[in-house]
């Protein structure tokens, strides 16, 4: 794991600047100054401005950069950022407590610093765990760990109809002229991608080629879970198969993410790319949010087509539907219930989407004391709703008879401050981008009386929307 030591946090604008910090000049200047206040210790400045409402996805444009990251959990509530001004890594078991031992040393040294008008919010570290820790790293997942998440070097904030534009660089960085031009050059260009458009390849009609899944191995899959659920072994299983998308018509990671805004307008969408590859998604079901000593989680399993004659209705009277429902939910209060004072649950309930419609159970709880977000992440990862019940049996299946190396997917992504407030969802209705190709990820919940061709047309209904996103119909 790298970690680097950051400074103590202070709140103090340097100087009350007149209009928005724009030329590269007058950035520059308060860059200067802000080092001139707080460069005397060997420090990283976090230092933010105020910026242009924008998409997000628009500072994703920006190149030469090794690390990129989006996560908007809402509509409203966006994050995105370029660079790595730290970068935790860790692997193996152990990689929830790593993180969150390594990011409290990040955070406790950090100076927060305003150029102009007030601060932005609280600096977060933004990544997300693998599906599975300590497998061997594949081709595809090179680069990504068991769990990686950064600081962003430029970040752009924006809720509650404000945004900002964070930098964040050592004082060693900025104690000369050379760096702290540098970084002001970066910050510029920043601001002018935030004010562009996002633009990237369009593929034309038959431009790209779509592989999918041998549908043998689904079918043997399936039919392989079926039998230790008969066997008694297992309770429940996800399967999940990868549909491949190339050519050179595959549009950039910022179009695809743009077009998932308006794909999948109730999900959180969420990018992390390491190099030339990005992980994407936009997923529809929270893993935990807290805030203090509240937390709000969810059980989402059960699926039918959008188009569906009853409007879903049907899906609430599901034995199938509603067993499978009922797994994610009882385990999900098995895991927290424990942890909390109160913990109330809504539903199960009908979760529209564009393409699909699930069944939610909507939990809302009062911690018995304030654990920090990774405490509560580890302890619900996997939910049966992407591994299976029971959990260490499920995975064990999984791991030894699936032919799809999941890497991210499936597992928790999101981002989180100093005080251990944040919030995370399933990175599910994913895929990953590099080198020509999108690996497309979808999985369906195996029960007894699944059935091997409805369970495979589940997973082409889950992947609708990215696909759609591509450019591909």
């Amino acid at each position: 794991m790298h970690v680097r030591p950051l400074a103590p946090r202070t709140t103090r604008p340097v100087d009350r600047l007149h209009g928005t910090l724009e030329a590269e000049g007058a950035l520059e200047n308060a860059i200067a100054a802000a080092f001139r206040a707080h460069g005397s210790s060997n420090r990283a400045l976090c230092m933010s401005l105020e910026a242009p409402l924008a998409p997000a996805e628009r500072l994703l444009t920006l190149t030469g950069h090794g690390h990129r990251i989006l996560w908007s959990p809402t509509a409203e509530h966006e994050h995105s950022g370029v660079g790595a001004a730290d970068l935790l890594i860790a692997t193996g078991e152990s990689r929830f407590a790593r993180i969150r031992d390594a990011a409290r040393r990040a955070f406790e040294d950090l100076a927060l610093i305003a150029l102009d008008g007030d601060a932005a919010p609280d600096p977060q570290l933004f990544g997300g765990f693998s599906f599975q820790p300590a497998r061997a790293a594949s081709v595809l997942w090179r680069g990504f760990d068991d769990a990686q998440f950064v600081l962003p070097r430029i970040a752009y904030t924006r809720r509650a109809g404000r945004a900002w534009l964070t930098l964040t660089a050592t004082t060693q960085d900025l104690s000369g002229a050379v760096g702290r031009s540098r970084l002001a050059r970066e910050a510029a260009q920043a601001l002018q991608a935030l004010r562009g458009k996002v633009s990237g390849a369009s593929p034309a009609h038959g431009a790209l080629q779509r592989i999918d899944a041998a549908e043998g191995a689904w079918s043997a899959l399936v039919s392989g879970i079926r039998r230790e659920i008969a066997s008694g072994h297992l309770e429940k299983a996800i399967a999940a198969q990868c549909t491949v998308v190339r050519g050179a018509g595959l549009p950039s990671a910022a179009l695809v993410l743009e077009r998932l805004r308006t794909q999948a307008p109730d999900c959180a969408r969420f990018a992390l790319a390491v190099g030339d590859r990005t992980f994407l998604g936009a997923s529809p079901e929270r893993m935990v949010k807290r805030s203090g000593a509240r937390l709000w989680t969810e059980a989402v399993a059960g699926s039918i087509p959008s188009d569906d004659p009853t409007d879903g209705r049907s899906l609430l009277f599901s034995k199938k539907d509603g067993l499978e429902h009922a797994i994610v939910a009882r385990e999900i209060r098995a895991a927290l219930g424990p942890l909390c004072e109160t913990l109330g649950a809504f539903g199960p309930e009908l979760h529209r989407l564009p393409h699909l419609t699930h069944l939610r159970t909507r939990f809302e709880g009062v911690l018995k004391e304030p654990l920090h977000v990774l405490d509560l992440v580890e302890r619900l990862h996997p939910t049966p709703a992407v591994g299976g019940a029971p959990r260490a049996a499920a995975l064990d299946w999984i791991a030894a008879h699936e032919h799809v190396d999941r890497g991210l997917y499936a597992g928790p992504f999101g981002g989180f401050d100093r005080a251990g407030n944040g919030e995370f969802i399933v990175a599910i209705r994913s895929g990953l981008l590099a080198a020509g190709e999108a690996h497309l990820f979808a999985g369906a919940g195996i029960i007894d009386g699944s059935n091997v061709e409805s369970e495979r047309r589940e997973t082409r209904w889950k992947l609708r929307g990215l696909l759609a996103a591509l450019g591909v119909d």
